[in-house]
């Protein structure tokens, strides 16, 4: 024979200890004057007696720095670039984020999102010498690849332009604004003028 398995297995550990020391009757009535509470008070009891939860925020990069313990040295280049990188005056996109690691050896893994990379970019400016990054701090805003999109452009256009073996306009202007032997006069430095 099978045995019937029972719906509720724990409510009915818990009710026999209940049903043995006080009886059936007892339990019974006062199961019923709890359900006229509830009745009583109305359907929204469940929701008004939770404890309202705090909603999870997740902390800024500069708030991530303030919670580590270093010494005041160490720990205010990593304050100003943190809260650069809240600014997003440091690393300010994901891929610039992807780049910085990989420049630096660290698998950057997946970034979905930029603010959740901080803790990567942590991890390397805590291994930097100091030197190195109260460099990192004194420079400007990161280049990274997002400020050399028309750099990479202009490349692509003329690599394009010499692949076909017909120039373009646009990589004819790139390549004479671009190449330094050329000064504003027209001259070559050291060498002919160049014809027009």
């Amino acid at each position: 024979m099978t045995e019937k398995k029972s719906k509720h297995p724990l409510l009915k550990s818990l009710l026999a200890p209940l049903l043995q020391e006080w009886g059936y009757e007892t339990v019974l009535h006062c199961l019923d004057e709890v359900h006229a509470e509830r009745a009583y008070r109305g359907p929204l009891l469940g929701e008004q007696e939770r404890k309202p939860t705090k909603e999870y925020r997740r902390p800024s990069a500069l708030e991530t720095v303030g919670r580590l313990e270093l010494a005041m040295d160490r720990k205010e280049p990593l304050q100003a670039l943190a809260s650069r990188f809240d600014a997003k005056t440091f690393l300010p996109t994901a891929s610039d984020v992807r780049h910085f690691l990989e420049m630096r050896g660290q698998d950057p893994g997946i970034i979905k999102q930029r603010q959740d990379s901080f803790r990567k970019v942590l991890d390397v400016l805590l291994k930097m010498p100091d030197d190195e990054l109260m460099l990192l701090r004194a420079s400007g805003p990161h280049v990274g690849p997002t400020q050399l999109g028309p750099l990479s452009d202009a490349i692509k256009a003329t690599s394009a332009a010499v692949r076909t073996g017909e120039p373009k306009a646009d990589s004819i202007a790139v390549e004479k604004s671009v190449d330094p032997r050329v000064n504003p006069g027209g001259d070559r430095r050291g060498g002919d003028p160049v014809s027009s």
